[in-house]
């Protein structure tokens, strides 16, 4: 059974690296501030001109209308209240006609895939792509409960997707599979150069996937009791990506530690389990083949091996969560395929805490799969308010140069702040989240140098090409609408002499016009965040998106971009 675990890969979790966090060059907030003294080139995102040549003067109008809405507290914490007084006083048609040429029109693109290719073109008239988002559920779905931002600095940076799932069964999950093909075949149809999004928690059970999650937080503590380098209880303890990783197993300390956890039946078996393991017959087993030599699947395998019936065998899965398992990877494997035929890359959102690793195992196993031909397929989410994602960005950076495929991210500061706190509290354990919002911008800026700054392999190196005889090279898109950010970013690509391909801006449509259009009057890779989907079901979604993104709609930057919007009014009607 233990060898039957340990034969195939195991996507799960990131490996350690010794050099993972040395020589990188580290940003703080205080650089981005320079970078905008010191300037960047021939940008300025103070041009309204350009930042709103899009957008008519009822376009402007509106904008400031729903911007100021928007910082009215009252309104927006309960917005949800009003909108279903207004369906019962004036029904549905007359109340979705108000909104459709308000708040739908303003954040999202159309209701079909069909519908939004005018808007699309539009904004690829302009150098701008489309990162699609289908923002209507499945049918029979409850919907998710809504998290209200406290204050600015609880919700920092652009917002991720808030389209939540609660799962009632697996036909829901095959309903919510169509959705996401379709939103494939729309990015084909109507914005050919952009992205599609989607959610893992909404094509399996996200308490299948919280279990996956346990389950591979025990493979790595299993590592570190084998090595005996630590107690349990301090490692317990430790945020998840801050897990040290960077210790190594000789043959001696492999044998001594399983024999006290595993039933061995010969000196053998235990020398075939280890061969197996240190793929590069150097003596040494490293976290980075530990976590490559492991199928999550055969887990339950593994843990019957166990000698007490300790925390990895309450976490190994059984039959049907197995059968689930499989269930959910066949349906990210349809997804994928298809976006592979049709040449669409896919951004897979990140999610809460309890359910990352399962998310970090199945991406992992997708970019090997789908992300060694001409272009990365997958781009995997990292959320830089999390303690220790650097160094998880460059493990995952190190793996794709090790097997050779295209590294593909998503950069976001992240949504939410409060729950995982009070969840980390409550547990009494130390919380996975940044301590300051100065923390979450030095990560974030952190995470994206070592990114820029990726070697990638040249002609005789370790890694291996893609099928096209290309490099495996890094691609990155940014997700911010903190101009600061953006400026330091393009500062530091011109230092490096890094084009302009392979690194992506992104922002949600409706919002920092004056970053997306400038970005792309230059010619960076700008994209906007498109929300679609029937009308109906889309409300519902904008309401949810309005709460949760309260702080942002009403910070500094938005009454910045509210400003900038009555300036290019002015402009426009006292220019003769």
């Amino acid at each position: 059974p233990a060898l039957a675990a340990l034969r195939q890969p195991w996507a799960a979790v990131a490996a350690g690296h010794p050099l993972a966090l040395a020589g990188t060059r580290r940003l703080s907030a205080q650089q981005a501030q320079e970078s905008r003294e010191e300037g960047t080139g021939s940008l300025d995102f103070s041009n309204t001109a350009i930042a709103f040549d899009s957008k008519t003067n009822f376009e402007l109008i509106r904008a400031v209308a729903i911007f100021q809405t928007c910082a009215i507290g009252w309104v927006v914490r309960n917005c949800d209240s009003l909108y279903a007084l207004s369906l019962k006083v004036l029904g549905g048609r007359l109340t979705h006609g108000i909104m459709r040429y308000t708040l739908f029109n303003h954040f999202c693109a159309g209701e079909t895939a069909s519908g939004i290719i005018p808007r699309m073109n539009h904004l690829r008239s302009y150098g701008v792509g489309g990162i699609l988002d289908y923002a209507a559920e499945a049918k029979d779905e409850a919907p998710p409960k809504v998290e209200h931002a406290v204050d600015e600095k609880s919700t920092v940076g652009a917002p991720l997707s808030s389209r939540g799932y609660e799962y009632t069964g697996e036909a829901t999950c095959d309903a919510n599979a169509e959705i996401f093909l379709d939103a494939i075949r729309a990015v084909k149809d109507a914005t050919p150069e952009g992205f599609a999004a989607i959610k893992l928690s909404g094509l399996g059970d996200p308490q299948l996937l919280e279990r996956m999650s346990t389950c591979l937080v025990q493979m790595t503590h299993l590592f570190r009791r084998i090595s005996q380098v630590a107690p349990d209880d301090t490692a317990a303890r430790t945020p998840y990506y801050c897990i040290d990783r960077s210790f190594q197993l000789d043959w001696d300390s492999f044998s001594n530690g399983w024999r006290k956890l595993f039933k061995t039946d010969s000196e053998d078996e235990l020398r075939k389990i280890f061969n197996e393991i240190d793929t590069d017959e150097d003596g040494i087993i490293r976290f980075l083949e530990w976590s490559e030599s492991i199928r999550l699947s055969s887990i339950n395998e593994l843990a019957r091996s166990c000698i007490d019936q300790g925390p990895l065998y309450r976490a190994a899965l059984d039959e049907e969560e197995i059968k689930l398992y499989r269930n959910l990877c066949g349906r990210v494997a349809r997804i994928m395929d298809l976006a592979q035929e049709l040449g669409v890359r896919v951004m897979v959102d990140a999610e809460w805490t309890d359910i990352q690793p399962a998310i970090d195992h199945l991406v992992l196993w997708l970019q090997r799969k789908y992300n060694v031909g001409d272009q990365p397929i997958v781009f995997q989410t990292y959320q830089t308010y999390l303690k220790g994602m650097q160094g998880s960005v460059l493990r995952d950076l190190e793996r794709s140069k090790r097997e050779g495929w295209f590294f593909g991210a998503k950069v976001v500061r992240g949504a939410y702040m409060v729950s995982e706190r009070e969840k980390a509290k409550a547990r009494g354990v130390e919380s996975p989240i940044c301590e300051t919002y100065e923390a979450t911008e030095e990560n974030f800026h952190n995470t994206i140098e070592s990114i820029l700054s990726h070697n990638v392999p040249s002609e005789g190196s370790v890694g291996r090409r893609g099928s096209s005889g290309k490099d495996a090279e890094a691609e990155m898109l940014i997700a911010s609408h903190n101009r600061d950010s953006i400026e330091l970013v393009i500062r530091r690509m011109q230092e490096l002499g890094k084009d302009q391909s392979g690194v992506y801006f992104g922002q949600l449509l409706g919002m920092a016009d004056h970053l997306t259009f400038t970005l792309a009057k230059n010619k960076y890779k700008a994209y906007k965040y498109v929300p679609y989907g029937p009308i109906d079901e889309v409300v519902p979604y904008l309401i949810r998106r309005t709460q949760e993104n309260s702080a942002i709609l009403g910070s500094p930057g938005v009454q910045e971009e509210r400003k900038m919007v009555r300036d290019e009014l002015r402009r426009r009607i006292f220019r003769f």
